[in-house]
């Protein structure tokens, strides 16, 4: 039945939510209207559709529904632009009015498929991702990376359950502070604790990690409009939404899901035939007298035969095939005073790393109160507490100190002629494991002295290092947040959101006795048998934030103002122990160590922010918003040169406007195809106060001289004038649907300028300190992001989608401080540099060239020899010429290979990244796939230079068996050399690998069983693959990889826990 719904709020009618519904306003006697009409048809069946919604857009109180046919009338402003028309299980139509009033047809997709329309008023170029009722990730992040591709660029951080991904908007802003996007949840600013240290290698604990992914309602990402946002906002801000009531029905939902993990790939590595072949190659070169070795003995009747020939696979003792097991429930209801929404979870997760696992337990409560007529107040409360065995993970940066106890990497060089198991009289034992299986390297290293080149026994590592007492961490996170609300009336209102976060971290880290051999560590100058470390941290987070916001609307006019004041106020307290030689893997308790150390330090920091927004549009047609925040910090410096000083402190000023047009509003836009075209523009201004705690300040800290005395030292030289990173961004949008809605584009292009980057002084020798912080240098970055959508099939039972998106940037240094032209970061072997006119972090190193024989190792003497290179010996007068067996690197001309001969050989930035989906249904049945890809970009592939590296006793890659032993041999892997004299392992583009990839990294099928009764509502059943195949030429394991948190060190392969496949089966029961 046709008719006006008088006074009917139009987005309360197109949602069941009994919260914030904006209040609908009644006709206007005196606005004059026109008529205007038109159809709806249901895509799926061609057949009118029947009862469907139409309102004007952006306007309340005109509204009508569709007749039997389809048809409708309805009477609008004259200054109406567009109708919005929805339908339950269809998606909603925009469609603009013109100059006659008389509408095209309009089709109605299925809700199954994606909206082709974002909202009007969306001139931020925004995108949003929801629904994530049947995830099985235990951190948001990996959503993040499946669902808006181009416009997140996520780097999984590894294999290890929960460990999240790291994540880039925008490319790269940064180059030693954070480069990472702010993240925002239900409006309280989370810090995650980016630049914590954590005391196992190879593991970064992720806030995000504590909130259940399913309970969660949106994701939204603002790559513009970020200057409300201050200091923080210069990496994108990505909003996150949880669950609140959305009916005043009690509504319970159960979940349960299980899965498992399949092994990761294997790389493939030396037998113990081969690996024995191998080390007796490289003893030759160790300037040893001895002629016979035990562990080289042919001899079955020798005593030590059965010790020294076993073929151990290393990967059968430390992986294993994972479970996963994940519960919850939650429940809504409550009438028009109050409702809420309860969520407990459980989620317990296996690594396929043994004894590396994770536990889950998490509550959250959201509840919304009309407690009087114009008093609102929304109470939160959450708690998780996230628990994991650890191990140490990736290959070390060096071996000069300590002892490598990275599980997974000792499952890779650990030789494999040796048993894991313990031998004694000639046999192996079933049972007990081997806890001096080196001992055959003191024999062939006895004129070397170092223990540390000696290798511990991963089993034993796993068997007598896993305990709550020994590898073990523990992270609780509690937030309690309350928001008051006055509607003074439906123009104006005021709110304070007051937030209390408690993040509490233990860790422990054991090194056990049984199976690692003695290690020298040279801070104590002591050989030492095993150590033990804690770690203790808690940050207590407070934040304020107040705000008014009025909004009317004046016919063709709207008007909405908001302005607010924000605190923060964090305080971090961080303790931690270490202590040597506990006597016993029975009592790994600091109390009985020697050498023992504590260190603890106490840091709060405070930001305060002023922010206001005005936003206004005409006819729903023409938009503009300006936003401008004024921001201080206890990081900023007093005598920051930037912004202005009040009170005593620095307060930095960052403006933004963004403006958009719905060109299909415009009465005389007629144009066949496009239903649906927006533009938009913005320019920004936010900053990063990803500045250190200390920065500003000058402090002593004490040290300990020769494990004897306490003293001072100078602890840092603080820079009163450091201040934040300042970027102003310039955007150009545009979102597009033709064809009657069945294809849908968005575009957004970027350019920004970040100035003031925060970067490192070096300092005089005489201080004690290597440097500092400082403002200084610029970069430019562009880029852009496209998400294309088609509708390829929908009919009654059948549904088909298929879309994709590609994102790219490209950034450019453009200046330095101190008339430096280029940085360089020294890591894990690599020089990193960052050169003006150049992109930052490339890698920057040796190139190699092909040699008469036509490959990169010469294969004869002469060959060498007509080309003459060298190198100095350490006296810096010798000359070491390279030889038969070498490596040949290109050389400037001069002959002598050295630093003036690196060049950029590597670029981690790819050329272009996104996704693809498609999702098919027939009438219940629904399947969603999703690939991940990213091209041109290259990986320093560390991990496979320590595998062909050639130069210490750990096993090896199986293509060092090609490696060059004798005159003429024509291959590309050098020769064997105990420590590598002329440097054959040096960073060069051996190492350079294209890590360009596409993964299938998702497959979901669901069915929802048509079921409602009395006690049982909605019966769904899914099932998931994850990381199904991968298509790469990277040598690696996993050419998705990132090792830390840091911009500079993106790219660089160290062999953490790689991705593996996963397969999971889960129900879904409404009550």
């Amino acid at each position: 039945m046709a008719g006006t719904l008088g006074g009917y709020a139009q987005e309360e009618a197109a949602t069941d939510t009994v919260t914030a519904a904006r209040p609908a306003s009644p006709i206007k006697k005196n606005v004059k209207t026109r008529p205007v009409s038109g159809r709806v048809f249901a895509v799926t069946s061609g057949a009118p559709l029947g009862g469907a919604l139409v309102s004007v857009s952006g306007y309340d109180g005109y509204s009508t529904l569709t007749e039997e046919d389809g048809t409708y009338k309805l009477d609008v402003p004259e200054y109406a632009t567009a109708l919005k028309i929805t339908s339950p299980d269809y998606n909603t139509v925009r469609v603009g009015i013109n100059q006659s009033g008389k509408l095209r047809d309009v089709t109605m997709y299925s809700s199954v498929m994606r909206s082709a329309y974002g909202a009007d008023d969306n001139i931020l170029n925004t995108v949003v991702a929801d629904k994530f009722d049947y995830s099985p990730s235990l951190n948001i992040t990996s959503e993040i990376g499946d669902r808006l591709g181009a416009n997140v660029r996520t780097i999984s951080r590894g294999g290890t359950p929960g460990i999240g991904n790291f994540m880039m908007m925008n490319g790269i802003n940064s180059l030693h502070s954070n480069g990472q996007p702010l993240v925002v949840i239900d409006g309280v600013i989370v810090d995650q604790q980016y630049d914590r240290t954590m005391i196992h290698d190879g593991f970064y604990n992720d806030i995000l990690t504590s909130f259940n992914v399913n309970e969660i309602k949106s994701v939204k990402v603002m790559a513009n409009g970020t200057s409300i946002y201050g200091a923080k906002g210069a990496n994108g801000v990505i909003l996150i939404e949880t669950k609140r009531n959305t009916s005043l029905a009690t509504k319970i939902d159960a979940t349960v899901s299980a899965g498992i993990t399949l092994l990761p790939k294997s790389l493939p590595v030396m037998s113990g035939s081969q690996f024995k072949t191998y080390a007796s190659d490289l003893l030759k070169t160790t300037g040893t007298n001895l002629s016979e070795f035990q562990f080289l003995t042919s001899d079955p009747n020798n005593y030590y035969y059965n010790k020294y020939n076993n073929n151990t696979d290393w990967d059968d003792v430390i992986y294993r095939e994972a479970f996963s097991q994940n519960y919850g429930i939650t429940v809504q209801g409550g009438d028009e005073v109050a409702s809420y929404f309860l969520a407990m979870g459980y989620n317990g997760a296996q690594s396929v790393l043994e004894d590396n696992d994770v536990n889950r337990l998490n509550i959250r409560f959201n509840t919304d109160i009309n407690m009087f007529k114009h008093l609102f107040i929304r109470f939160d409360a959450s708690y998780s507490n996230v628990t994991r065995n650890l191990k140490d993970q990736g290959a070390p940066e060096g071996y000069d100190e300590g002892t490598v106890t990275s599980v997974n990497y000792l499952g890779l060089v650990k030789s494999p002629m040796l048993s894991p198991y313990a031998y004694s009289n000639g046999k192996i034992s079933d049972v007990a494991f081997d806890n001096n299986d080196e001992d055959y390297l003191n024999q062939a290293l006895a004129s070397i002295g170092n223990v540390n080149y000696r290798l511990a026994n991963p089993a034993s590592i796993n068997e007598y290092g896993t305990a709550q007492n020994k590898n073990y961490f523990e992270n609780s996170y509690l937030n309690l947040a309350i928001t008051p609300k006055w509607q003074f009336n439906k123009h104006l209102s005021i709110s304070s959101l007051f937030s209390y976060t408690l993040t509490n971290t233990n860790d422990k880290y054991y090194v056990p006795i049984n199976g690692v051999p003695d290690y020298y560590v040279s801070s104590i100058g002591l050989t030492v048998e095993n150590e033990i470390r804690s770690l203790y941290s808690s940050q207590n987070s407070i934040t304020s934030d107040t705000k008014i916001e009025w909004g009317n609307q004046y016919g063709a006019h709207s008007i909405d103002l908001l302005g607010g004041f924000r605190y923060m106020n964090d305080r971090y307290k961080v303790d931690s122990q270490l202590g040597y030689d506990t006597g016993s893997d029975k009592t790994p308790f600091i109390n009985d160590t020697k050498n023992k150390t504590t260190t603890g330090s106490t840091n709060e920091w405070t930001s305060m922010s002023w922010y206001g927004q005005a936003r206004y549009d005409y006819r729903k047609r023409y938009f503009v918003e300006g936003n401008l925040a004024i921001e201080s910090s206890s990081r900023f410096g007093k005598e920051a040169k930037e912004g202005f000083k009040l009170a005593g402190v620095r307060w930095g000023v960052f403006p933004g406007i963004q403006a958009g047009w719905v060109l299909s509003n415009e009465s005389w836009f007629d144009v066949p195809g496009i239903d649906y075209a927006k533009f938009t523009m913005g320019y920004d201004v936010s900053g990063n106060d990803g500045i250190d705690f200390d920065a500003t300040r000058t402090y002593f800290k004490s040290i300990l001289f020769q494990n004897k005395a306490n003293g001072l030292v100078l602890g840092n030289l603080g820079n009163t004038e450091v201040q934040w990173e300042t970027t102003r961004r310039f955007s150009f949008g545009t979102e597009l649907n033709f064809l009657k809605n069945r294809l849908n584009l968005k575009v957004n292009v970027f350019k920004s300028w970040t100035d003031n980057l925060l970067t490192y002084h070096e300092l005089n020798f005489i201080t004690g300190l290597e440097n500092n912080w400082v403002n200084g240098g610029s970069l430019e970055n562009k880029g852009y992001n496209i998400t294309v959508n088609g509708h390829i099939i929908a009919t009654r039972d059948w549904n088909w989608e298929l879309g994709a998106s590609v994102g790219h940037y490209k950034n450019k240094l453009t200046a330095l401080p101190d008339g430096q032209d280029y940085v360089d970061a020294e890591v894990y072997g690599a020089t990193i540099r960052s050169q003006i006119g150049q992109p930052v972090n490339l890698f920057y190193g040796y190139k190699t060239e092909a040699t008469a024989s036509g490959t990169h190792v010469y294969a004869t003497s002469e060959e060498a020899k007509a080309d003459g290179l060298y190198i100095l010996g350490e006296n810096g007068i010798d000359k070491n010429y390279f030889g038969a067996g070498d490596v040949k690197f290109a050389d400037n001309g001069d002959k002598e290979i050295n630093k003036a001969d690196m060049q950029v050989i590597g670029d981690p930035n790819p050329d272009i990244y996104g996704n693809i989906f498609t999702s098919l249904s027939y009438k219940r049945i629904r399947l969603d796939v999703n690939f991940n890809y990213s091209l041109g970009n290259d990986a320093y592939n560390y991990l496979r230079s320590q595998l062909e590296g050639g130069n210490r006793f750990m096993n090896q890659s199986v293509a060092m068996a090609n490696r060059w032993s004798y005159e003429g041999q024509v291959t590309d892997m050098p020769t064997v050399t105990w420590e590598d004299p002329m440097g054959n392992a040096r960073f060069s583009d051996r190492w350079i690998e294209d890590a360009s990839y596409l993964r299938l990294k998702s497959i979901t099928l669901s069915y929802e069983l048509p079921i409602n009764n009395t006690f049982i509502h909605g019966l769904t059943f899914w099932g998931q693959a994850n990381n199904v195949f991968t298509v790469s030429k990277y040598l690696g394991a996993d050419p998705d990889f990132s090792m830390s948190n840091s911009v500079l060190e993106q790219g660089i392969d160290r062999g953490l826990l790689a991705n593996s496949r996963n397969f999971m089966l889960g129900i879904k029961i409404n009550l």
